[in-house]
């Protein structure tokens, strides 16, 4: 027998030990002997390939792991030989494929042959260590699910040896003696079917506990309940005609009841409680076993030969326990909340049992809790959320404990959470200072329980408005929105920065956080506040912090973090410390006030001032355009500028523009980017703004400012007093820093028609546009021919330098270097400079005797020009402008990104063109274009993009046509084009309303 013979049967024989033929030959001798007993005495030394007692040393020796538990033994093995059979099989492929390279027939060859060998030893290498990685999480995965079902079952085994000594105590103390006291009748209006109960329940803790005994990562217990819940249904006979009050009636009416339940009672044989709460302990029997199947088959993998028999099992309890619930549903609920009460409240010695309260279902689920899943036990009252957990600790005899609550108000609310490619059926509950990210296992459940909650804090509202305690200026809580991430760059490394949206019903700030300023946050709060509630931020992991499903989970943990820190009531006494590290207004809070959504008829009059509202209208400017779009927005007011007060911590700050021009305005910590926009634009005249952003550039850094973004404010020097790692930090961030500029540009496009009419009535604007073009020109934004780079060349020179142009008579007197400033020096090598001289020479009389009929022509429109070097200046922008507005890069923002081959190919078949991968993503105010060697390859229209959705290094949209697949494409700029996304289709859906 071959060594992988040997390994295959050995695999063979554990994988059936289940089955009868096998468990009497081989399950007894197994289950006794520890791992490396089997590893010695049946699988032999020798029989182990050198890779595969690596991998074994990989797994257990350097952990310093042995297995000591027998239940543990034969998943074990079966994983580990599975992989070392695939390191066997992948030594014999290498063996094979070495062969086939064929022997060097002279040095060159002898060299490649070398080389080919390395490499697929290599590769196989990879692979093999990869299957050891991927064997090794799958063992971990199953081990600690074996280990929570075995805590299940325990629970259960335990739950049901109590429960059954609750119903002995009842016949034995009750049932029995009361025999001679009561008649049947009342003894069956008192008792019902308990004895039954009792013999059912007796039976089936018998069986589930000898196989318990017996426990192992395959041990079944699906059939059981199957075999059982048939009979369960003799409880319907104890619930149907089951009330709480037929004991109280019948100690009134039969006095000798009366004193032997008294005479009970003084011994204390109810331990604390009476005999109401044992009658009622097998009406709340049964949604105990649906909870604990649930939580059973949530941690059972779906290959487990329990896995179908548990489903089974769990829909027929559901069904039995429907009906039972419908029957008691208020006793049940009312009894549930002294259970909880007893169970995890008496020992903190708070009180949940109040009169307004009310139990509603129980589910198991899994919670978000510092970028980790735990899984938890959900008990949904009508004002308040319990979360239990369960414990794993054998020792302890109490098999929940209390993990956390959460009082429901009338300023609660729940959010819904966005799709992503590794978070998915989120939602959050939040209360002041608490949330709770819970995670469903399917859409279903996450609707079901969603609606409930939404609906819980729906009544408490109402009811809160029925009492009319409403005020009229209530402060609503803050709430916070992850919006994306953008990816930033230093010289140690890069970093992911959180772009947050904070919401005060009034108005939105947008906040940029990292991950490690939070936690430096939470340990000054927790320092100052022992006492504050806020979620605990785990640390940095250094190797991680790029990946993309723990940037997800972390964008939702610094929702919860901020919205419980803004909405302390700690925090707000003094918030100044917070308000400044997070550089927020340190009138955040008093700015804070509820403003009335805008009414319908408001809206229709907007509208009715837009008249023919169309993109293809000669008679909408572009600043009407997105004026319209921004007062018909109510989600995104800001106080005006002048209406803030100055603070004493006001300083200048320089403003630059394209056209070499500065100035200096004095902002102070009130001021948003969408302020400083307007104030730049008093100053230089600047009649419209709304489609000019300011940018951030810091080295090669450039970042768009968000208008709802608090002003940059200037890093002081940190103090020394730091370890020495962030003295070295500190030293070479020092280094690396250059100036930081703020550059004001035009950042959105919409039609040549639209923006004409703002650049032909604004002077000011069209030269800030003309200087642009010409960055863009000199940073090959555009396409151009030979011709027409001498032609805006021209342009250049009487725009930019008009002295140097209106010297310009020979060839000589061409000032060629300043062309070369304009000219990209990759085209410009292109050609020979005499003849970019002699071109430009030549086209400078035709573009001037251009110019010179327009002045004429139009001499009374241009008499609010003064000079005729303005008029002349005027003209070559307005030429200039309309010319570049033809060409078919104008207008766009382009980002790098790489195209993966699933997209590619689905985008190919669509569209029917070739991709290569790495491309340019253009977006323009109406489609998508894919560009390619200043090629356009593509063209997607805005119109036809579905669920678009940014992620930390990618951008993900569907198209109509094919919704059920999805386009990637990999860039860190997701978040922007997102922006521009919903910025041009609320322009398009807004204005064609």
């Amino acid at each position: 027998m071959t060594e992988i013979n040997q390994y295959e049967t050995i695999i063979m024989i554990l994988k059936n030990l289940n089955n009868p033929k096998f468990a009497s030959q081989y399950e007894q001798q197994l289950n006794r002997l520890p791992f490396f007993s089997f590893y010695k005495q049946v699988l032999k030394t020798n029989t182990f390939t050198q890779s595969a007692s690596k991998y074994i040393q990989l797994l257990y020796l350097k952990k310093g792991q042995v297995y000591k538990h027998q239940t543990d033994s034969i998943e074990s093995v079966i994983i580990l030989l599975e992989g070392s059979l695939s390191l066997i099989k992948n030594d014999q492929k290498k063996q094979k494929l070495v062969k086939k390279v064929k022997p060097p027939d002279h040095l060159f060859q002898a060299e490649i042959y070398k080389k080919t060998e390395g490499s697929i030893k290599y590769i196989i290498v990879i692979q093999s260590y990869y299957r050891m990685y991927s064997c090794k999480i799958k063992y971990q995965k199953r081990k600690k699910w074996a280990r929570y079902r075995k805590c299940v079952i325990q629970e259960l085994v335990d739950s049901e040896f109590t429960y059954l000594k609750d119903l002995e105590l009842i016949i034995q103390n009750f049932y029995i003696p009361l025999q001679g006291i009561l008649t049947e009748a009342q003894s069956k209006q008192l008792f019902r079917n308990l004895k039954q109960i009792y013999l059912l329940n007796k039976q089936f803790l018998f069986e589930i506990s000898e196989r318990f005994s017996n426990f192992n990562q395959h041990t079944c217990f699906g059939k059981i309940f199957d075999k059982y819940v048939q009979f369960f249904k003799i409880y319907f006979e104890y619930t149907s005609g089951f009330s709480i009050e037929v004991v109280s009636t019948l100690r009134n009416e039969i006095p000798k009841l009366n004193d032997f339940i008294l005479e009970l009672e003084e011994a204390d044989i109810f331990k604390g409680g009476n005999l109401e709460s044992y009658l009622i302990k097998p009406v709340q029997r049964l949604p105990k076993y649906v909870l604990l199947l649930k939580d059973l088959i949530k941690h059972t993998w779906q290959s487990h030969p329990d896995y179908e028999s548990l489903q089974v099992s769990v829909n027929k309890f559901i069904e039995v326990n429907y009906k039972i619930d419908i029957l008691m549903d208020n006793v049940l609920k009312n009894q549930m909340l002294f259970e909880l009460q007893k169970q995890f409240f008496d020992q903190i010695n708070v009180s949940i049992v109040e009169s307004t309260r009310k139990y509603v279902q129980s589910e198991t689920i899994n919670v978000l809790v510092s970028k980790q899943q735990k899984s938890v036990i959900v008990y949904i009252c009508n004002d308040m959320i319990i979360l239990t957990q369960r414990n794993q600790n054998a020792l302890v005899k109490q098999h929940e404990k209390l993990y956390e609550y959460l009082y429901l108000n009338e300023k609660s609310y729940c959010k819904n959470k966005p799709e992503t490619q590794y978070c998915k059926f989120l939602f959050t509950v939040s209360s002041q200072e608490q949330s709770i990210t819970f995670i469903c296992q399917d859409a279903e459940q996450k609707q079901k329980l969603l609606t409930l909650c939404e609906s819980l804090i729906n009544d408490i509202k109402m009811k809160y408005q029925k009492l009319e305690i409403v005020q009229e200026y209530d402060v609503q809580p803050i709430q916070v929105f992850a919006k994306g991430t953008e990816l930033r760059k230093s010289i140690l490394k890069s970093y992911t920065v959180y772009v947050m949206i904070i919401s005060t019903g009034a108005q939105n700030l947008t906040l940029l956080t990292r991950y490690s300023s939070l936690i430096k946050l939470e340990q000054l709060l927790r320092k100052q506040y022992p006492e504050i509630q806020i979620p605990h931020l785990s640390k940095n992991q250094w190797a991680s912090n790029k990946k993309t499903q723990l940037i997800e989970a972390r964008k939702i943990i610094i929702e919860n973090f901020l919205e419980a820190v803004l909405n302390s009531s700690l925090i707000k006494q003094h918030p100044e410390q917070v308000l400044k590290y997070l550089e927020l207004p340190p009138s955040f809070y008093q700015t804070i006030k509820p403003i009335p959504c805008q009414t319908q008829p408001e809206r229709e009059s907007l509208r009715k001032i837009m008249k023919c509202s169309s993109f293809n209208s000669d008679d909408i400017s572009l600043s009407e355009t997105l004026r319209f779009v921004r007062n018909s927005n109510t989600l995104r007011q800001t106080m005006h500028h002048k209406s803030l007060k100055v603070s004493n911590q006001t300083i200048n700050i320089k403003l630059m523009f394209l056209n070499e021009l500065y100035i200096f305005l004095p902002i102070s910590p009130e001021l948003r980017v969408a302020d400083l926009i307007e104030m730049a634009a008093e100053v230089i005249n600047l009649q419209s703004f709304e489609d000019f952003k300011f940018f951030l550039i810091n080295g090669q850094e450039v970042r768009m400012l968000d208008d709802q973004e608090c002003i940059p404010q200037i890093e002081l020097n940190k103090s020394f007093s730091e370890g020495i790692v962030s003295r070295i930090s500190f030293i070479i961030k020092e280094r690396e820093k250059q100036e930081t500029k703020l550059l004001l540009k035009k950042y959105l496009y919409l039609p040549p028609k639209q923006e004409q009419k703002d650049y032909q009535s604004d002077p000011v604007r069209l030269n800030l546009m003309s200087h642009q073009a010409f960055d863009d020109i000199k940073n090959m934004k555009f396409k151009l021919t030979f011709s027409q780079y001498c032609v805006y060349s021209i342009y250049y020179l009487i725009i930019k330098h008009y002295e140097h142009f209106k010297h310009t008579f020979t060839k000589q007197s061409l000032p060629i270097h300043m062309v070369k400033q304009l000219i990209p020096e990759k085209i410009y090598k292109q050609e020979k400079e005499k003849t970019w001289v002699s071109e430009i020479y030549t086209a400078i009389g035709v573009v001037k005797q251009e110019i010179e009929y327009i002045i004429k022509q139009h001499d009374k429109n241009l008499q609010g020009i003064k000079t005729h070097e303005q008029q002349f200046q005027y003209i070559a922008e307005l030429l200039f402008m309309e010319s570049l507005q033809q060409n078919q890069f104008y207008g766009l923002q382009n980002f790098n990104i790489e195209i993966p081959n699933a997209s590619k190919d689905i985008l190919q078949k669509l569209l029917k063109s070739q991709l290569e991968t790495y491309s340019i993503l253009g977006v323009k105010f109406d489609r998508f274009l894919i560009i390619q060697n200043m090629e356009v390859k593509m063209e997607i229209l805005l119109k036809d993009i579905v669920n678009p959705q940014p992620f930390p290094f990618y951008f993900q949209f569907q198209l109509q046509q094919i919704q059920d697949e999805n386009i990637v494409l990999k860039t860190p700029s997701g978040l922007e084009i997102q922006k521009l996304y919903e910025l041009y289709s609320n322009i398009s859906t807004t204005v064609m309303m």
